[in-house]
């Protein structure tokens, strides 16, 4: 079986949450920084052989699955502003966009640690 590579996708779309949120397009910083997290989810979940959920808050059970209730709330949190940003009549504040991508920061760091030692 070939090695999962990962496609640079998540950098990317982190890269365009930090840039995001610089311009003021804070609606969309909120959902790439969850995307972000996401698709790093998905990626570890596939290296670890487990299901991907088809349910977007369902994805935080692959981190409390392996012992990391606090960050799979953080996961949840992040969904609930990308759903706020994406589908909400109200906008995303500055504040809470600084609080999507200190999140998906933070996660990306334990997701890279975590898919480190799965190799």
């Amino acid at each position: 079986m070939k090695p999962l590579r990962n496609s640079g996708k998540p950098e990317k779309l982190m890269r365009e949450a930090e840039l995001d949120f610089k311009i003021g397009n804070l609606n969309k910083c909120v959902s790439a920084s969850y995307f972000t997290v996401r698709k790093m989810l998905e990626h570890l979940a596939l290296r670890m052989k487990m299901m991907i959920p088809r349910r977007d808050d369902k994805l935080a059970n692959v981190l409390k699955h392996i012992g990391y209730g606090d960050e799979a709330k953080l996961v949840l949190r992040l969904y609930e502003l990308r759903k706020k940003a994406d589908y909400d009549d109200k906008e995303i504040t500055e504040d809470e966009a600084e609080e999507a991508l200190k999140i998906a920061e933070n996660l990306t760091k334990l997701i890279k640690s975590l898919q480190s030692g799965t190799d």
